[in-house]
């Protein structure tokens, strides 16, 4: 299965990162998020592999309807994570696959084609980046911590605004740089959080590379839930602290 991730995600990355260069049109969904054509096409590639491979395996992607057999395996897809920034023309989305085993991930997959960063985690293998095994960073301390997050409307409609206002009152540094950069820099120890809101497709695969680098996941609650609509993942010696000041 690995062997199939990695291939899936490879050529799903590169067919996007070809309409990437050629600037594709992009729509928006009714939820008012952007989408375009290479979303749909890369999707279908990466179906398409996985199916051929493993064809007694679901499949969740972001773009098309589910595939359910109702197997123990569930792959799943974001074609393009971060398509503000792919439609902008800036170079930090990446194409994310993960597979479950009975709801839990033991396989993801975080890739930026216009980088050239392949991030690769297994189930207690160890996160790694071009074949170099990554750790999240040491610090303990809010004050010396870089506090990286996404979207602050979404996360306001949560009532969350002023504990974000506090974190950035008590951290180090802060920036919404938004899911799919956040995580880059959290996977290589350069920041210390990624908190954004969104679906399974967005927290699988990053949940498990956060992990396997040394990191925690979790929902706001603190549960290690990839569908409650939020998630934090960080270098997990902070985590406790954010979610104390973001629920206060």
């Amino acid at each position: 299965m690995l062997d199939v991730a990695v291939d899936a995600a490879k050529a799903g990355g590169d067919l996007a990162y070809r309409y990437f260069k050629t600037h594709p049109k992009v729509t928006y969904k009714p939820d008012n998020s952007p989408v375009t054509k290479a979303d749909i096409e890369v999707e279908k590639l990466i179906r398409k592999i996985i199916t051929k491979n493993f064809p007694d395996h679901d499949i969740h992607g972001e773009e098309l309807p589910d595939k359910t057999v109702k197997s123990k395996y569930q792959w799943i897809i974001d074609p393009i994570d971060g398509t503000r920034y792919y439609s902008s023309g800036l170079d930090y989305w990446s194409t994310l696959l993960a597979v479950l085993e009975n709801g839990k991930p033991i396989i993801g997959i975080s890739y930026y084609p216009a980088t050239k960063e392949f991030f690769v985690a297994e189930k207690d293998k160890g996160t790694f980046l071009n074949d170099k095994k990554m750790r999240v960073s040491k610090i303990k301390s809010l004050e010396q911590a870089f506090f990286a997050h996404g979207s602050i409307q979404r996360l306001s409609k949560m009532g969350k605004l002023p504990g974000l206002i506090s974190l950035y009152d008590k951290t180090l540094g802060h920036s919404g740089f938004g899911w799919s950069l956040s995580l880059n820099l959290l996977f290589k120890g350069k920041v210390e959080t990624a908190l954004e809101t969104g679906n399974i497709h967005d927290f699988a695969a990053p949940a498990l590379l956060a992990q396997e680098a040394g990191g925690k996941f979790s929902d706001l609650s603190g549960k290690p839930s990839l569908t409650s609509g939020v998630l934090l993942v960080s270098n997990g010696l902070i985590h406790d602290q954010i979610l104390k000041i973001l629920n206060s």
